[in-house]
């Protein structure tokens, strides 16, 4: 049983006060895909990396930008920015290719992101407010496919989790984890002109990868102190 389990779980303490405005009002899971939660459907998405680095992929410092998609518009109901591959950068902890083809398998943590959440999105009851928060950890552990020693293919599994930024301090906030995958879908080094209608580049990059994400989960819970605790020992909580 994980401690967010024993901390007392009260909705209604959610939707008392203009003070929890900006928390959400729904506690649950959300879900691209029907199978894994019919009641609360969320948008899959697309996302850029920016090889900020200007050397290319895997490198320490590259930023990703996402964006849910509807299949006409980027960012309606959720995006997550600013997540860069931390200093230690990527890990090879699978080399499967001989004479220039296989699959290799690299593990990728990144520091740092923000999120977004629209006020129109389910996780609200009765408002309009904009749901922040911060990222805490993002790891990402990607396949990549080569032929010929070139890059043709890549699926990766992501996962993370963040804090609502705004909710008060007795109301601790968070998305406990958030699980995606994703497929390239080109990068710079390919032939094929750049795809539209992805998110920009960050850092100012010229070059870097697009992908699309799906069965994108995320589980949103709040803990309301059964008794008066510090605030440290709410952050204990989610640690």
């Amino acid at each position: 049983m994980n401690k967010v389990s024993v901390v007392v779980l009260a909705l209604a303490g959610l939707l008392a006060g203009s003070a929890l405005a900006t928390c959400p009002d729904v506690l649950g899971i959300w879900s691209s895909c029907p199978e894994l939660n019919p009641d609360f459907p969320m948008l899959n998405g697309r996302y850029s990396e920016g090889w900020c680095s200007a050397v290319g992929p895997l490198q320490p410092g590259n930023a990703i930008n996402a964006m849910s998609w509807d299949g006409a518009a980027l960012g309606l109901e959720w995006k997550m920015w600013g997540m860069n591959i931390n200093a230690a950068g990527a890990t090879l902890t699978f080399d499967g290719v001989t004479g220039g083809n296989g699959v290799r398998v690299y593990q990728i943590p990144y520091d740092g992101g923000e999120f977004w959440l629209s006020g129109e999105g389910s996780w609200n009851q009765g408002d309009d407010d904009d749901l922040y928060g911060t990222i805490n950890d993002f790891l990402v552990v990607a396949s990549v496919t080569y032929i010929g020693g070139q890059v043709v293919a890549e699926v990766a599994n992501i996962t993370f989790t963040g804090v609502f930024d705004a909710c008060p301090e007795q109301n601790a906030c968070v998305i406990e984890f958030g699980i995606t995958n994703a497929q390239l879908i080109w990068r710079s080094d390919w032939a094929a002109p750049m795809p539209t209608d992805y998110p920009a580049f960050l850092c100012d990059a010229t070059t870097g990868e697009l992908f699309i994400t799906c069965c994108i989960t995320i589980s949103i819970n709040c803990a309301v102190e059964a008794e008066a605790q510090s605030w440290s020992a709410v952050k204990e909580l989610f640690d």
